[in-house]
């Protein structure tokens, strides 16, 4: 059985060095995405519709399989976003140090007309 051509929807560097890791030969679409949090939107569900909705947003050849991730932080019941540069970050961290947070990750895979989310934490 042939593998199928793989397709990583992300421009995340660092999903791409895990899967190039792995031995798997891939190329990336990065797909364009509003990242932003719906109101009251629990972090879990978060990540696992920002997962889906990055799947659905790159276009494909039929055959191939699609994966999309995402992964937020959450600090009392707060989704934090990625900084938007060096002190952002820096402040990020003061903010998580020493302090009890979650990661949390959802995964989505497609291929054809077959899609499943995971999500984890």
């Amino acid at each position: 059985m042939t593998q199928p051509p793989i397709v990583l929807a992300s421009g995340s560097p660092r999903r791409h060095e895990l899967l190039a890791q792995l031995g798997l030969v891939f190329r990336v679409a990065v797909p364009d995405v509003d990242e932003s949090p719906l109101p009251g939107e629990h972090p879990v569900a978060y990540v696992g519709r920002l997962a889906t909705d990055k799947l659905r947003a790159v276009e494909v050849d039929d055959g191939a399989l699609v994966i999309a991730a995402d992964t937020t932080v959450e600090l009392d019941g707060e989704i934090l976003g990625k900084p938007t540069d060096i002190d952002d970050a820096r402040a990020m961290l003061r903010r998580l140090s020493g302090r009890t947070h979650s990661v949390h990750t959802g995964v989505a895979l497609r291929r054809d007309d077959r899609a499943v989310t995971a999500t984890v934490s």
